[in-house]
């Protein structure tokens, strides 16, 4: 018997594009649609419904797992999907992990319990036995999961953020500015934009980058302290939504003055930053909530489900605080 992956395989596309046509979506092209059913017809291939309506008890309830409770960013997609969920007679049940694997291993036993249709999370572990245990669980279940600024896991859809793409175009930024003792502080998972921007225009980062994510905050204080007062940079590009704050403490601390002292770039926007005109760099958070949704609602029509992974890229948003110190 012929599946949707013998059509996706004969048509030269993805097994969601196949699916997605099947339910026909304007974003296939006709030209794509039109190949699709032909082979589709040719192989004999009919999507199976009824084995979707067996997969799927549709209780119109979504689960949603956040793990960084007091970033604001995290706060308005919550919103976001909160709002638009509702419009189409969904409810979200929120509940914070804390970061802490075990608590949200707890939290997914719960909301699998209450009958959720589908997870939005991102997951956690400490090594690869927490990591398999949760991928067996999930592949076992009839629940959906979407990863949420995660793509751990190639079967189940994803939803991120372009972050190298970020931090590349706040130091390009930065450098067309003039700046080259720039202060990277926070963001592992984001200095191989930063460092490509330097290549570009054929120099290294004068400093080390600083990596302060494991560290207490009282610690990134006076780390990042001991760096300004050391290198003396003339801006700083702070990409955690944690470090934005922090390196701005340590700034007032010094009685430093952006821009007139040191220019300063942040990574996600938030109402502070917007207050005190910060240049950051922003993401499509409507975008993102808004695909998530879509892709939910899909399950209700989708006849065999296939995990989609999709990337928002990230924009620059100028203010003031940044100083132009070109000669």
């Amino acid at each position: 018997m012929a599946t949707s992956k013998d059509v996706a395989r004969l048509a030269g596309v993805s097994h969601t594009t196949v699916s997605r046509a099947f339910r026909k979506d304007p974003k296939v092209k006709p030209e794509t649609y039109e190949r699709i059913m032909k082979i589709s017809e040719e192989l004999g291939y009919t999507p199976n419904q009824v084995a979707s309506n067996l997969r799927s008890q549709k209780t119109k309830t979504v689960g949603l797992i956040i793990s960084f409770g007091f970033n604001p960013f995290f706060l308005e997609i919550t919103h976001t999907l909160e709002t638009e969920l509702a419009r189409h007679g969904y409810r979200l049940l929120i509940a914070f992990d804390e970061d802490n694997p075990d608590r949200q291993w707890n939290i997914l036993q719960s909301l699998a319990s209450a009958q959720v249709n589908s997870i939005v999370f991102t997951p956690l572990y400490r090594d690869g036995n927490q990591k398999n245990r949760l991928y067996r669980w999930m592949k076992n279940s009839n629940i959906h999961f979407l990863q949420l600024i995660s793509n751990d896991y190639d079967d189940f859809a994803s939803f991120t953020f372009d972050d190298n793409l970020g931090a590349y175009l706040g130091a390009r930024h930065l450098l067309s500015q003039g700046h080259r003792n720039i202060l990277m502080v926070g963001g592992v998972n984001r200095v191989e934009g930063y460092t490509r921007a330097f290549e570009e225009i054929g120099c290294k980062p004068a400093f080390p980058y600083q990596n302060l994510s494991s560290e207490s905050k009282e610690q990134n204080f006076r780390k990042i302290k001991a760096a300004i007062l050391r290198q003396k940079p003339t801006a700083i590009f702070a990409i955690a939504y944690d470090m934005n704050y922090l390196a701005y403490e340590v700034l007032t601390e010094l009685n430093m003055k952006v821009p007139e002292d040191i220019s300063f770039l942040a990574f996600d926007d938030d109402r502070w930053l917007q207050l005190l005109r910060i240049s950051v760099i922003g993401h499509p958070i409507q975008a993102l909530a808004g695909s998530i949704v879509r892709e939910i609602l899909s399950y209700e029509t989708e006849n065999e489900i296939y995990p989609s992974s999709t990337s928002f890229k990230p924009f620059l948003i100028e203010r003031n605080s940044v100083l132009s110190i070109q000669v």
